[in-house]
């Protein structure tokens, strides 16, 4: 006679059972699980099904499914709809509820099926998985754990195709490579417990799971876990496991789906799951959806006040039953509805503009959706944050956060924060430190492969894929997004390249003796392409250059004018030139020449781009545009304009994550300046052009991309010419890019720490290196993450004093301890003015504020056909400045003073230089 472990006494045979109703079985039995936990006194029970949720991917805001694709809700069923070997036990985890046993028991219910006509593969289970992690880890990890055992990752206590129960282990494994941890279970993982007893033959099904956990000892506890079948409520198969220690079985928990029917059928199908005990507590606050986040942007129009946009980026919910979506303000106690959106199904965001917002305080807002269920009832769900009253500009620096590259994993896998960088939670507290009046996200926000392997189709497939991995971001960052304004850029990764030559939006497509990523364009659709801007950069202004471009791709580029400062924002990837089929002779791969005779500063050729006529055109407009109250200029891109690394001779970039980190304070011999196209230091010509343009503004260059935090000052015709790049360090990465030159840097010194000055890169362009903050070895765990040069960059803007501070700052600093230390070379400050470094001819009589009027226009008047004369810059002036502008040649110069917000101009007699 088989003995039910849950009830601890003979189960009678089946002839003498009471058959109970399908219906009332099935409560009953959910039922039942909290009646055997102990005392409801304390207990946080829930009970959750699909019967009011539509068919969608999204499982609700009690899950997190890895992946979003691999789920779906089908008539009120939750169906695993991914079978693959190479897509092992797929997981949807519990976010509500989380274990604490030592509090007392607790026991786990779910009703489940097998999903598939076909047979079985062989090795097939579904279920529960249990014991994830602990509170030592952060639940945003432990709700990521699926496809591969490691450690933390818990235990499976699971039901077999022909009725049998068991558990399996989930804890031992580890390993993956760099990226991804996908590929198919091996066969020595994943396998039946050995020390457990199990009981029974099993039959078919549907099938009532059920998982008891009980103390053992005083250290360890008891897993019981039956499977009753649905149809007359027979126990079929039991296994008890004992002596289990407390840290594998507390912590989170959730559903399983190991493959499924073969022939590329289902997996498992999950009808209702509950729990219930003293050992349960309740994480309310941690569930997801259908809001994930938000984005938002404000923007200073001639008006006077502002234009204010918001993303808000919803869940793959079903598109027919959402009833509206409503951006709300509190006002006097009440919200009160100032926009509407609307729902757009491929990106999954909602987009809201005002376009005369008052930014002179902060206000409280909510993005309010309405989504009908199956019962025909409206569910209202809220998402809210603050919209920051815009800085005063002469009040005080403002603080721009800069921050890129979120690698969430780079292998040796462990479901907890040795492996998993995610959820980055040092950077988002240490930027936060900062108080950022605005975010710069230059890029990389995810990369395609990471933790799990990137989709590439069906298109819709692949973006379920995307917004898995963006999600990760809205979890790292979102609490900063929803409170402060930013400006988010893609790059490749984000739209699924290694490295991306846009070539003015062609697709990329697969050509003899070449992959479609070195032919040039993108990989993916427009449609998918422009799915993903629309996710990071539909909250910006509208773009200011014509679109969609070449084979339809949407472009962003803009300006946003904000406290006193003018950024402009550029794709530097959408336009540039391929280099393979730009320079054949090079025989470029992914971006490296691999001929030995070529010479890449040969590379430089006619007709290639960088930025592409279209931003350049508006870049020089940008440049001498200083309207809106303008008193400082950045330009935020990808990546800086050099080719900011070294590796040893003969080398390409494929070996750098194999490189030896170095101790604190060595450095290797020998290396050399590379030339790697896909750094902004290719093509020469179009760089030298942007830095000009850069140089008409006075303006800096922020950007990611390299993981190599660095700071340089450009040179075009001479060294220290130009003005300053900032490229802030990567928050997580797998590539830790270098800087160890073998030659001491010239000119004047700029810094004591070796590697600094004047030097030549790779391509031949003039570079002057302030800082750099290169890999090291740390003595600080996790190494793979703490010694490739991780953290955050902070930039200080003081309108007043007309200075900028550029700050580097490690992942492990904790800002405003006694001990708390940028990288090495930084704090870096430096003048407006010295944005222009090139040694003046001349300079013209002196300028000061008239009227209100304080920007400065100067053009050159041209001498004939040849030359047509240029306009050279423009500058607003200090409070009480009296400024000589220079000139760079003999000529005749006109100045126009003005005011620009108030349309008042005062033309300047002509100034003729020698």
């Amino acid at each position: 006679m088989l003995v039910d472990p849950m009830l601890d006494k003979p189960h009678p045979p089946a002839s003498e059972r009471v058959q109970m109703p399908t219906i009332l079985l099935r409560t009953a039995l959910l039922l039942m699980i909290f009646l055997l936990s102990g005392s409801a006194l304390f207990s946080q029970p829930i009970q959750l099904d699909w019967n009011s949720t539509p068919d969608q991917t999204w499982t609700g805001a009690d899950w997190n499914s890895n992946r979003l694709q691999d789920w779906e809700v089908q008539d009120g069923n939750l169906h695993c709809i991914n079978s693959q070997k190479r897509d092992p036990v797929r997981t949807t985890i519990l976010l509500t509820r989380e274990a604490h046993p030592t509090q007392g028991s607790y026991a786990l219910a779910t009703e489940i099926s097998s999903g598939w006509l076909a047979a079985p593969h062989e090795g097939s289970f579904g279920g529960i998985l249990f014991g994830i992690g602990g509170a030592e880890i952060d639940p945003r990890i432990r709700s990521l754990v699926h496809d591969k055992p490691a450690a933390d990752g818990g235990i499976l206590a699971v039901i077999h195709p022909d009725g049998r129960v068991g558990f399996r282990d989930f804890t031992h494994g580890g390993g993956g490579g760099s990226w991804s941890i996908g590929g198919p279970l091996p066969a020595n993982r994943g396998q039946l417990i050995p020390q457990q007893t199990r009981n029974g033959d099993g039959g078919e099904g549907p099938w009532l799971l059920r998982l008891k956990v009980i103390p053992d000892s005083e250290s360890t506890f008891r897993a019981l876990l039956t499977a009753h079948a649905k149809k007359d409520g027979t126990l079929i198969s039991s296994a008890v496991l004992q002596k289990i220690p407390t840290n594998q079985v507390d912590g989170s928990f959730g559903l399983a789906s190991h493959l499924g029917g073969k022939s590329g059928s289902n997996g498992w199908v999950i009808h209702s799951f509950g729990a219930d005990g003293d050992g349960l507590v309740a994480t309310d606050d941690q569930s997801l959806g259908p809001i994930y986040g938000v984005q938002y942007c404000l923007t200073r129009n001639k008006k006077g006040t502002h234009s204010w946009k918001l993303t808000a980026q919803l869940a793959p919910v079903s598109a027919p039953q959402v009833e509206s979506c409503l951006l709300q303000i509190l006002e006097d106690q009440q919200w009160n509805t100032i926009s509407r959106g609307q729902f757009e199904p491929l990106s999954r965001v909602v987009r809201f503009r005002m376009s005369n917002w008052n930014a002179q305080r902060d206000r409280s807002f909510r993005v309010r959706l309405r989504y009908r269920n199956l019962q025909d009832q409206v569910e209202n769900h809220d998402y809210s944050g603050i919209v920051r009253a815009e800085p005063v500009a002469g009040s005080g620096p403002i603080v721009v956060g800069l921050i890129s590259c979120m690698k969430n994993f780079t292998g040796q896998l462990a479901w907890n924060s040795s492996s998993i960088w995610f959820p980055h939670q040092e950077v988002a507290e240490g930027v936060a430190s900062h108080q950022p009046d605005l975010l710069c996200f230059a890029g990389d926000q995810i990369y395609e492969g990471d933790i799990s392997r990137a989709e590439g189709g069906p298109p819709d497939k692949m973006l379920l894929d995307y917004h898995t991995k963006f999600l990760r971001w809205y979890r790292s960052f979102g609490e900063l997004t929803r409170n402060t304004p930013c400006i988010t850029i893609p790059d490749d990764h984000d739209v699924y390249h290694g490295n991306i030559w846009g070539a003015g939006g062609k697709r990329g497509r697969k050509e003899p003796g070449t992959t479609a990523q070195d032919s040039g364009g993108y990989k993916l659709a427009p449609r998918q392409v422009n799915a993903i801007h629309m996710t990071q950069t539909s909250h910006l202004p509208d773009p200011l250059i014509d679109g969609p471009v070449g084979e339809g791709y949407s472009v962003y580029s803009t300006r946003v004018e904000y406290a006193g400062i003018s950024i402009a924002v550029l794709s530097d990837r959408q336009f540039k030139s391929a280099p393979r089929p730009s320079v054949p002779e090079g025989k470029v791969v992914n971006g490296w020449f691999t001929n030995p005779e070529f010479d890449p500063i040969d590379a430089d050729l006619p007709g290639l781009h960088l930025l592409g006529d279209a931003q350049e055109k508006f870049l020089d407009r940008w440049a001498l545009d200083w309207g809106y109250g303008a008193q400082w200029k950045f330009l935020l891109s990808q990546t800086p304009f050099s080719n900011v690394a070294t590796l040893p001779p003969g080398k390409t970039g494929g070996i750098t994550p194999s490189l030896p980190i170095v101790e604190a304070g060595g450095w290797p011999e020998g290396e050399v300046p590379v030339a790697d196209c896909d750094s902004g230091g290719w093509p020469q010509s179009p760089r030298n052009e942007a830095i000009r343009l850069l140089r008409k503004a006075r303006a800096f260059h922020l950007a990611g991309d390299q993981h190599l935090s660095s700071c340089i000052r450009y040179g075009v015709d001479e060294f220290r010419d130009g003005g300053i790049a900032f490229a802030g360090p990567a928050v997580a990465n797998t590539w830790p890019r270098r800087w160890f030159p073998s030659t001491d840097g010239g000119g004047d010194k700029v810094s004591p720490h070796r590697g600094t000055g004047d030097y030549i890169d790779g391509f031949g362009n003039k570079m002057t290196v302030l800082a750099m903050g290169n890999p090291y070895r740390t003595g600080l765990q996790p190494s793979r993450l703490l010694d490739r040069g991780p953290g955050w960059g902070i930039v200080r803007i003081d309108n007043k004093q007309r200075l900028v501070t550029f700050e580097s700052w490690p992942r492990w600093s904790r800002p405003g301890d006694d001990d708390a230390s940028q990288y090495p070379g930084w704090p870096i400050t430096v003048s407006q003015h010295s944005l222009d470094g090139r040694k003046a001819h001349a300079h013209l009589a002196a300028v000061q504020e008239m009227d209100g009027m304080t920007v400065i226009s100067v053009t050159r008047e041209g001498d004939g056909e040849a030359d047509q004369g240029e306009a050279l810059y423009g500058y607003r002036l200090k409070a009480g400045e009296v400024w000589q502008p220079p000139v760079y040649q003999s000529g005749r110069y006109h100045v126009v003073l003005g005011n620009p917000e108030q349309n008042r101009w005062k033309l300047i007699p002509v100034q003729i230089i020698p």
